[in-house]
């Protein structure tokens, strides 16, 4: 007996159809990649993520779009960072133009000092990450900053159309449409968590690398199992050393934005209008006044440029030295702080390549298992 043919039968085999063509476009997609741990792709991964985090997360999130996850959130935890600096940098700045000529000065030099105390704390934060990365990626083979390009596939659009024209049946209802989204990429890194970092990603090479640099052998039969409690513990020594010693640079950063002549370079390269600046004749054609402007730009910028090393050495110094005629905690504040930060951060490298050492020797040490040969020692 031939089964009669239902509506719902039809619609079943739709879906099926559905799911088989949605299958067959995964085979096509693209896969996670592992980058290069370079500057370049570092500041694209920056930009990337500040720009959507402005952009475009807070508008998924707030629509309760479906697609929107983990990563994104994260990624809009620095959106009050970089406003509030930008708030607390203007503030003095706007706020300038109601006092009079000395008070505006004044209030610019604050805001002068803030904008510096910004932009050092954030210098030395950044840059001071690979004084530990790189010496820990050099000695255990591990760099936590390994970036890569993870590609997500949202969920498909559902879009609802009217209700078609009663069919043979008489029935009605809305018409689905399925449409698949762009896949979307988001920069991470390798290691960022110690729990689930992405040894999937990673060429076996790397396990041999990570076991011969850290003395547990060459050409081991299970290079992976046997490295990957050396993997983790690096993961996490590291990452913690990293962040303490950053965040101590980062205060090196502001002490040095608040030390040093900062109002001289202000009043004598940033505010002094007349500084390198040759006067414009009336009777000068349209193309020599613009070539006068813009040698006039450039000197201004040279001069103030070369000045600025200068001031920041003269900030060093009374960092390092303390304030002329400081005594006690104020005079030896700074060195303290910059001594912190240099202590940590060779504290932290040092402890992160003695234990990954040591994992590897005790494991060496332990005579059960010839881990060159698939044989047991007796």
């Amino acid at each position: 007996m031939i089964p009669k043919v239902t509506n719902e039968m039809v619609s079943r085999g739709a879906k099926r159809q559905e799911v088989s063509k949605s299958n067959k476009q995964k085979e096509e997609h693209e896969e996670p990649k592992v980058l290069t741990s370079s500057i370049n792709n570092r500041m694209l991964a920056g930009f990337h993520r500040t720009s959507n985090a402005f952009l475009e997360y807070p508008a998924k999130g707030l629509k309760g779009d479906i697609n929107s996850n983990f990563y994104e959130f994260l990624a809009m935890g620095r959106v009050p960072y970089l406003i509030g600096s930008g708030t607390f940098i203007g503030v003095f700045n706007a706020a300038s133009k109601f006092f009079d000529s000395r008070g505006a000065q004044k209030s610019k030099k604050i805001g002068l000092k803030l904008a510096a105390g910004v932009i050092f704390y954030a210098l030395a934060k950044t840059l001071s990450k690979d004084l530990v990365t790189r010496p820990v990626a050099w000695a255990t083979g591990v760099d936590i900053e390994q970036p890569y390009l993870n590609v997500i596939y949202p969920f498909p659009k559902v879009i609802l159309t009217e209700p078609p024209k009663p069919n043979e049946a008489g029935e009605k209802g809305q018409k689905r449409i399925i449409q698949d989204l762009a896949p979307q990429y988001q920069y991470q890194k390798l290691w960022e968590s110690v729990e689930f970092p992405r040894i999937d990603l990673v060429e076996p090479e790397f396990f041999d690398k990570v076991a011969r640099k850290n003395g547990l052998g060459e050409n081991l039969n299970n290079a992976e199992g046997e490295a990957k409690p050396i993997l983790k513990n690096v993961i996490s020594t590291a990452t913690t050393a990293q962040r303490i010693s950053s965040f101590l640079w980062a205060a090196c950063g502001v002490a040095l934005a608040a030390c040093g002549d900062w109002d001289q370079y202000y009043d004598t390269y940033i505010s002094n209008t007349k500084l390198g600046k040759t006067p414009i004749n009336k009777d000068m054609t349209w193309k020599e006044k613009l070539g006068v402007k813009i040698s006039n730009g450039y000197n201004k910028t040279k001069n103030a440029t070369l000045a600025l090393k200068d001031a920041f050495a003269s900030s060093a110094k009374e960092l390092y030295n303390g304030a002329p005629g400081s005594k006690g905690f104020k005079k030896h504040a700074g060195k303290g702080l910059i001594f912190a930060a240099l202590g940590s951060t060779v504290f932290g490298v040092a402890n992160t390549i003695i234990r990954a050492r040591s994992m590897g020797k005790n494991l060496c040490d332990e005579k059960v298992i010839d881990k060159n040969q698939d044989s047991m020692v007796v």
